[in-house]
């Protein structure tokens, strides 16, 4: 007897918390997939492209900030 494991995704365990019957029909049944679905697909895509330029720019940011502070603290202890 051979038993098969699924991964379960964090936003299933949320689902399964809400309405356990909920969670059974979409694991069984599947989810029907609406234009809304697609769309938030598509965001999540752009979001996971763009992850690296995000973090270029945070980076740049928090080191403008330092120079900054630096700055400011500098002239007034001089």
């Amino acid at each position: 007897m051979t038993i098969s494991l699924k991964t379960i995704k964090s936003s299933e365990i949320a689902s399964y918390i809400f309405c356990p019957v909920c969670w059974w029909t979409e694991r069984t049944t599947g989810v029907k997939v609406t234009p809304a679905i697609s769309k938030g697909e598509a965001f999540h895509q752009d979001i996971a492209r763009n992850q690296s330029k995000a973090r270029t720019i945070y980076f740049c940011i928090r080191i403008t900030i330092f120079i900054i502070a630096t700055l400011i603290i500098y002239r007034f202890l001089r």
